[in-house]
């Protein structure tokens, strides 16, 4: 069997960056729900024909998740030792404005998907292969911030999870999660309020953080470097967390 790492949310920003990082020097199943874009990033990695598209909405499919990783799995004679989780969504907004629709299809992508890939990965199917789990919490969960309640409320769920799974899948597995704080993303950056912008900026002493910096400290985790770190929740946010 060969062996894989998973990216999720491998189509755009940090996942498809951190797909493009990994390229050369691993084989990959990289995730999306958009199978064009995943293509696209794919055309720009390494060794192409050395990786694997998973194309899977985690929005919308969070009861099909387990067995279509299973089945891909399966048809590719693969097995998956490391588990990287960019895959997201963010919506700011009151919490009176927030449908159900809105709450699921936040809690689908960010956490629920989560639970059901590492059920996969758990199965004998995977011949106890996984040994490590990096997943992308938030600044957000442990710093209030108006508007931002759900998103928020996803990413802390992420923290506990890892907390706990630290204990429960040791010493064969490591989790950990990354908080990133105020991330340079022109899209982002471009539809964001100047004024939150700016008082954003202030807050963090040593600046935007790089999308090159999160991919570097996911690097990091998955080595033996981190070896004897697990159950962590690490701020990456220029110093913003010290206010």
């Amino acid at each position: 069997m060969e062996k894989y790492t998973l990216i999720t949310g491998a189509s755009s920003g940090m996942g498809a960056l951190c797909a493009k990082h990994f390229s050369g020097s691993r084989k990959l199943i990289m995730a999306s729900e958009n199978l064009e874009a995943l293509k696209a990033v794919l055309d720009e990695c390494e060794n192409p024909k050395q990786h694997i598209l998973w194309h899977c909405n985690f929005g919308e499919e969070r009861e099909t998740i387990l067995q279509s990783l299973t089945y891909l799995l399966k048809e590719h004679d693969a097995v998956v030792e490391q588990y990287v989780h960019f895959a997201g969504v963010l919506k700011l907004m009151p919490l009176k404005t927030f449908s159900i629709p809105n709450i699921d299809l936040i809690f689908n992508v960010n956490f629920f998907s989560i639970l059901e890939v590492i059920k996969a990965l758990l199965k004998k199917s995977n011949n106890k292969a996984l040994n490590n789990i990096v997943l992308i919490s938030s600044f957000a969960s442990v710093r209030g911030e108006a508007g931002n309640s759900i998103y928020a409320a996803s990413k802390g769920a992420i923290n506990s999870l890892v907390y706990t799974l630290a204990r429960e899948l040791a010493p064969d597995i490591r989790i950990n999660a990354l908080m990133p704080g105020a991330v340079e993303i022109p899209m982002a950056k471009a539809n964001l309020d100047e004024n939150y912008l700016n008082d954003t900026l202030k807050d963090t002493p040593l600046g935007w953080v790089s999308q090159q910096d999160v991919v570097d400290y996911v690097e990091f985790l998955l080595s033996n470097k981190a070896r004897r770190i697990t159950g962590q929740t690490l701020f990456i946010d220029g110093g913003r967390s010290t206010k």
